[in-house]
């Protein structure tokens, strides 16, 4: 009995292995060429996205995208250095830095955005609007082991 209910599992652990392989082959998720990284792009849309007239925090982008303040700082750095950011400390809490799009910023997201989505459009209509929020669920309940 002991020896059925292993190879049971094994042959679980086969099919997950092969449907995993096969996604990773699949290219659904292969994203459009821009000239940022995708880290650079997930805090554009973030603010963009975020940003339905009110001010965005740094602390606001790093809680969404899930990572660290410093790790969105230096981001941010980086894009109002490419003139697609800009930063603006607050006027009553010195701590507090907003940042918003520059006009290069938003002309870029614009730009940019439904192509580089594209892959994400087709999943969602291949899978419905139930199979994705599932999908969603699974793949951060996942996120939540961190690297295996």
């Amino acid at each position: 009995m002991e020896e059925e209910r292993k190879l049971k599992e094994y042959r679980t652990l086969q099919k997950l292995d092969r449907s995993m392989q096969t996604f990773r082959r699949s290219g659904i998720y292969k994203r459009a060429k821009t000239s940022l990284s995708d880290a650079d792009i997930m805090v554009l849309f973030c603010i963009a996205f975020c940003d339905l007239n009110q001010k965005v925090k740094l602390s606001d982008v790093a809680k969404t995208l899930r990572v660290t303040l410093p790790a969105v700082t230096h981001k941010v750095n980086d894009l109002v250095d490419k003139n697609y950011v800009e930063k603006e400390t607050s006027s009553k809490d010195l701590r507090i830095t907003y940042i918003k799009l520059t006009s290069h910023g938003k002309a870029y997201v614009e730009l940019v955005k439904d192509e580089y989505y594209k892959p994400l459009k087709e999943l969602v209509k291949h899978l419905g609007e139930e199979d994705t929020l599932t999908f969603m669920r699974i793949l951060d309940k996942i996120s939540q082991l961190g690297k295996m």
